[in-house]
């Protein structure tokens, strides 16, 4: 699987697969499996660091997870979540991030969000690199979020996502994370992208 495959899925209608690993021996598993792309997600945090929220990642321990994932994998496409606040404003920090997790063995980054850091989801694709974006429930943001909760119910946020996700598109993501939003509502933005929704 690489960047270009995404494309064709979505040209073809078909539906792409993601699993999150944070260990070498998960990525042999995934490796073994018919699952198309592998997400060392910020959730490692909690699941593995015992920390209550995604917000305790850091580009460190993103590294050293993805690195681990990487050695495990010969064909699936991998994606490492830049945790939070490491692409907010300043520039320079956001690709050291990037620069960090592509070393350890990246394919691609995953960011949350749009509003606030779209020169830099730009600057970051300009730079070579596959982004990935993720909309809906977005962990980093789960206090302002009021916690886990399905986004999108009513038509103002349904409309936000919309255009986050068409914008998501313009800077030049090649795909996007849908996560705990209605079914009518990612289906909606599924069809108006062109490029692949996962969700």
């Amino acid at each position: 699987m690489n960047i270009l495959d995404f494309k064709t899925k979505k040209r073809e209608g078909q539906k792409i697969s993601m699993i999150t690993a944070y260990d070498f021996t998960s990525a042999k598993l995934a490796e073994k499996s018919e699952i198309d792309c592998v997400l060392v997600g910020d959730s490692v945090s909690m699941v593995v660091h015992g920390y209550p929220t995604t917000v305790h990642a850091t580009v460190s321990m993103m590294a050293l997870h993805t690195a681990a994932v990487a050695k495990g994998l010969k064909t699936k496409f991998l994606i490492s979540d830049l945790p939070f606040l490491s692409y907010r404003g300043d520039e320079k920090r956001a690709l050291d991030a990037v620069d960090e997790l592509m070393k350890a063995g990246a394919q691609a980054v995953k960011l949350e969000g749009v509003w606030g850091h779209e020169p830099i989801i730009k600057r970051i694709v300009q730079s070579g690199v596959p982004v990935q974006g993720h909309l809906g429930l977005t962990p980093q943001s789960i206090h302002q979020l009021g916690g886990f909760r399905v986004q999108g119910r009513d038509q103002k946020m349904a409309d936000d996502l919309f255009k986050q996700a068409e914008i998501l598109e313009d800077l030049g993501c090649f795909s996007i994370v849908l996560e705990c939003v209605p079914s009518f509502l990612a289906e909606e933005i599924t069809r108006a992208l062109k490029i692949p929704t996962i969700g």
